[in-house]
């Protein structure tokens, strides 16, 4: 999933991660045979704001 982020550009140049694209990662998660079950998708979730933190902060 590492490849499905949303971006957008800013006036200031930078790119800003917006989120997952969570139609590609859902098929993602199901063509690598991980079962999407509301839990898992909290879990996703969870992890997508971390990484969104990570990532726009060292922007």
């Amino acid at each position: 999933m590492a490849t499905q982020w949303r971006v957008v550009a800013t006036a200031a140049g930078p790119l800003l991660f917006s989120g997952l694209d969570y139609t590609a990662a859902r098929a993602g998660l199901e063509l690598a045979g991980i079962a999407v079950s509301p839990a898992t998708w909290a879990d996703v979730q969870l992890i997508e704001a971390g990484a969104m933190g990570a990532l726009n902060r060292r922007r």
